[in-house]
C-alpha cells in the first residue's frame, strides 16, 4: 500500500482529524501497487503548473463515483471533506484539483483507454475481498 506524508499543518491536527473508517478500510483492501501499475503510463497533457500524480487523481474518479459527485461537487468536497484529501493523498495545506482539472483528468484516462482497465482492475479487487470476508476458505483458490 501507498503512503503519503503527512504535511506541517497536519502534524498539529488532533489525533483523529478527517479519518473515515470506510475510507480507511478501502484503503487497506485494495492493492494500490497494481492500480499504480495500470495509471503510470497515463501522461495528463496540458500547460500550467505541474500536474497531480496519477494515483490520487484516479482516487478522486473513484469518490466522484462512490459518492455520487458532479466535477463541481467533488471539487467542493476535496476543499471541504480531510477525510477525502487523506484517501486521495493530497495535503491540507496545498490546494486539491479543481474541476476542470479533474475533468480533464478523466477524459484523459477515457481517450486513453486506461479508464476501463482501471475500472475493471477496482471492479475485479472489490470482488476479490468480497468473496473472501464471506468464505475465508476462497482466499487461497482466488490469489
Amino acid at each position: 500500500m501507498m503512503t503519503s506524508q503527512d504535511s506541517f499543518i497536519e502534524s498539529f491536527l488532533p489525533l483523529g482529524f478527517g479519518r473515515n473508517a470506510r475510507l480507511e478500510r478501502i484503503v487497506s483492501l485494495f492493492d494500490w501497487d497494481r492500480i499504480v501499475g495500470l495509471v503510470r503510463s497515463f501522461r495528463f497533457e496540458g500547460t500550467g503548473r505541474p500536474p497531480y500524480a496519477a494515483l490520487s487523481m484516479f482516487k478522486t474518479l473513484l469518490l466522484q463515483q462512490w459518492y455520487g459527485l458532479s466535477d463541481p461537487g467533488l471539487e467542493e468536497a476535496l476543499l471541504d471533506r480531510a477525510s477525502f484529501r487523506r484517501f486521495c493523498g493530497f495535503a491540507l495545506d496545498a490546494a486539491p484539483p479543481d474541476e476542470t482539472t479533474l475533468c480533464r483528468f478523466r477524459n484523459g484516462l477515457r481517450k486513453s483507454g486506461l479508464g476501463d482497465a482501471l475500472f475493471a482492475e477496482v471492479l475485479d479487487q472489490s470482488n476479490r475481498a468480497v468473496a473472501i470476508a464471506y468464505n475465508p476458505r476462497t482466499a487461497a483458490a482466488i490469489a
